[in-house]
């Protein structure tokens, strides 16, 4: 008898208890309702997808929960402990690459109308072996939209200063804000802005031997003014990235 080869792959289980409140969205070309966290990760999951987003495998629906069903990296850890492990900071060269992958990510989601809104070091995924990187967590998430938005979801620590003074914001802008926040806390090691009298100051403080063209992107993507901040293809193309990305997507 021919031998059978099976092959498992290994996934994740994220568990949603469902209290009442949760979001239910038609997607685009689809007609029946999906929970809001489900539908944005069909969305993205859909060939061709990106390799820097984790995938949504499967999914159920139950009485009082949701099961959903991920792609599960091995070896894996998330970026924020990944500073930890490395004192604190990164270098200009890891932080590079693991930027270069997590504007990728939002350029494909922001092309795919999907609004992650939560960007930060615990939300992505670091292969060590392999150095990839994926964005995880959408539960903060939203379709995106080009009018502005008048709720926030997601961490105090990367509200833009737009939400703080005018209780709206546009979703490339605070996402380009959130890039330069993350950025910042990679090479400095620590947050730029501690509560919301500082962020609306604008004042940053950078360590000693910081490259300048590292210091240009970030206060380049933490500008007060939105209108002023770059676009994410811009962000891909700046100096500190020698190689930039592809114009794909």
């Amino acid at each position: 008898m021919p031998v059978q080869i099976l092959q498992i792959a290994l996934v994740a289980i994220k568990h949603i208890r469902k209290d009442g409140s949760e979001l239910y969205i038609t997607v685009p070309g689809e007609t029946c309702k999906l929970h809001l966290e489900v539908a944005l990760m069909q969305m993205l999951s859909k060939p061709p997808h990106c390799q820097y987003v984790l995938q949504l495998v499967d999914w159920f629906e139950m009485d009082n929960s949701l099961l959903l069903v991920l792609e599960r990296p091995i070896p894996c850890m998330d970026v924020y402990e990944l500073l930890l492990s490395e004192g604190g900071t990164l270098s200009e060269v890891l932080a590079k690459m693991i930027m270069l992958q997590v504007v990728e990510a939002a350029r494909y989601c922001q092309s795919r109308k999907v609004f992650h809104r939560d960007i930060k070091a615990e939300n992505l995924l670091f292969n060590s072996d392999t150095l990839d990187v994926k964005l995880i967590d959408f539960g903060c998430g939203d379709l995106w939209q080009d009018t502005p938005y008048e709720e926030y979801a997601g961490t105090p620590d990367f509200w833009p200063p737009e939400w703080i003074q005018q209780q709206q914001y546009y979703a490339d802008h605070a996402t380009v804000w959130s890039l330069g926040i993350l950025l910042h806390s990679l090479v400095c090691g620590e947050m730029p802005f501690s509560n919301e009298e500082e962020i609306v100051a604008g004042s940053l403080n950078f360590i000693p031997g910081l490259s300048e063209s590292c210091r240009h992107l970030i206060n380049w993507c933490l500008e007060q003014d939105p209108t002023k901040r770059p676009s994410l293809r811009q962000i891909s193309k700046h100096g500190w990235f020698p190689e930039g990305l592809s114009d794909d997507g």
